[in-house]
């Protein structure tokens, strides 16, 4: 056995195969930014380059040696091209265009709102599907969602992720000083609509898009024909303070022999409510109180249209299709949705202070440019019930 094995060595072919050279490693993600890690024994120096795809512009550089990292601190999607030159031979040796395809995507809804989230949530679809990646979602309301997103991985917020190829963050977000963060958020997003904030912040086409919410129609609990009305909201400044016009228009709308169903949250005959309307509505079928979001949905579902101010069950309303008569004057008209009759303040008056100055969410009688003043809340007090009911008319022929 020894003389067959020395025989068999002895007619080994020796291959002159060159070793390779060592080398770092180089290590990428976008979890809040473009970032890009060196790590490896041999001792380099490198320029760092990180540029925009789509328009070949060099966003941000810096030079690091191997057992550094360096980010590029710009938060919303781009489309990057992350290039490391070695310093000492000016040579390219690593090159790294985003490329989400199968990879791990995580992106969070930073806002509790309902409204919010309803408006933001559909681009979150649309950038699963541009990039047809492995798409994670935490939202605070996971449940109007799921069923109808079989795609899509729910978690709730805090929900700690591994393996993340790139994370992102929809929300408006601002800096101490209380001026926007423009490395989270492209644009003033207080200059256009709700839903682009989420289309500007993932890289996608900004349309006008309703999700799909699992909400089911179980058929109506109230007999006859009906509009709804959610009078209420979470500042005074959203209120149609027009005294007595919720009032002239439900016994408008009872007079035409439409029922009125009230759905706020806020219960009818609390006083302190009642007040910001003109005193306890009557005419109206109470369902104001802590009823689950399902059984809301049920009843816009089910009715001729929906009377709302800039709240979120009129984005539920919205999203369900069911017409909606949108009455804000605090709001510039862009900023909603436009699949509505919307009500908006005459021309002389004023109007807009949300898409101008940061709402102060700790003053309930925030107003400021007429706090105080016999202007105060002029931007809705000068909408007239007539202007509301001529909306309603054309939102309830939608449905004939």
């Amino acid at each position: 056995m020894k003389e067959i094995l020395i025989q068999e060595y002895n007619n080994l072919s020796k291959l002159l195969i060159k070793p390779k050279p060592q080398s770092n490693f180089y290590h990428i993600n976008f979890i809040n930014g473009a970032k890009l890690e060196i790590t490896g024994k041999i001792d380099k120096k490198y320029n760092i380059q990180f540029y925009n795809q789509d328009t070949s512009e060099l966003l941000f550089e810096s030079e690091i040696t191997n057992n550094m990292w360096t980010q590029f601190n710009k938060t919303y999607y781009i489309n990057y091209n992350i290039k490391v030159i070695e310093l000492e031979n000016n040579t390219v040796v690593f090159e790294h265009k985003f490329n989400a395809k199968n990879k791990r995507v995580y992106i969070h809804f930073a806002s509790k709102a309902l409204g919010d989230t309803i408006a933001w949530f559909p681009f979150a679809e649309e950038f699963r599907k541009k990039h047809q990646c492995e798409l994670i979602v935490s939202t605070f309301h996971n449940d109007m969602f799921k069923e109808n997103y079989p795609n899509i991985k729910f978690i709730t917020p805090g929900e700690e992720q591994f393996d993340l190829y790139a994370m992102y963050e929809i929300g408006w977000h601002y800096n101490k000083d209380e001026k926007i963060d423009y490395n989270k958020n492209i644009s003033d997003f207080r200059k256009h609509g709700l839903q682009k904030c989420s289309s500007e912040i993932l890289g996608v086409n900004q349309l006008e898009i309703k999700p799909k919410l699992t909400f089911k129609n179980t058929g109506s609990t109230i007999e006859g024909e009906y509009v709804v009305i959610a009078p209420h909201g979470s500042a005074h400044a959203k209120y149609w303070n027009y005294k007595g016009g919720w009032q002239t228009v439900i016994d408008y709308l009872n007079n035409k022999g439409y029922k009125v169903v009230m759905i706020t949250q806020e219960l009818l005959g609390d006083k302190w409510h009642d007040s910001k309307l003109g005193g306890t509505l009557t005419g109206v079928i109470d369902k104001t109180g802590d009823y689950p979001l399902s059984e809301r949905a049920n009843d816009l579902l089910n009715a001729k249209a929906f009377i709302g101010i800039g709240s979120g069950l009129s984005w539920v309303a919205w999203a369900l299709k069911t017409p909606v008569v949108m009455i804000s004057g605090f709001s510039e008209a862009y900023s909603e949705f436009k699949d509505c009759a919307r009500i908006s303040s005459p021309k002389n008056k004023c109007s807009g202070c949300f898409n101008r100055v940061r709402l102060d969410a700790g003053d309930w009688e925030w107003c400021p440019d007429h706090k105080d003043t016999d202007r105060m809340f002029e931007c809705t007090k000068s909408i007239t019930p007539d202007t509301v009911i001529a909306a309603v008319n054309h939102q309830l022929e939608k449905s004939l």
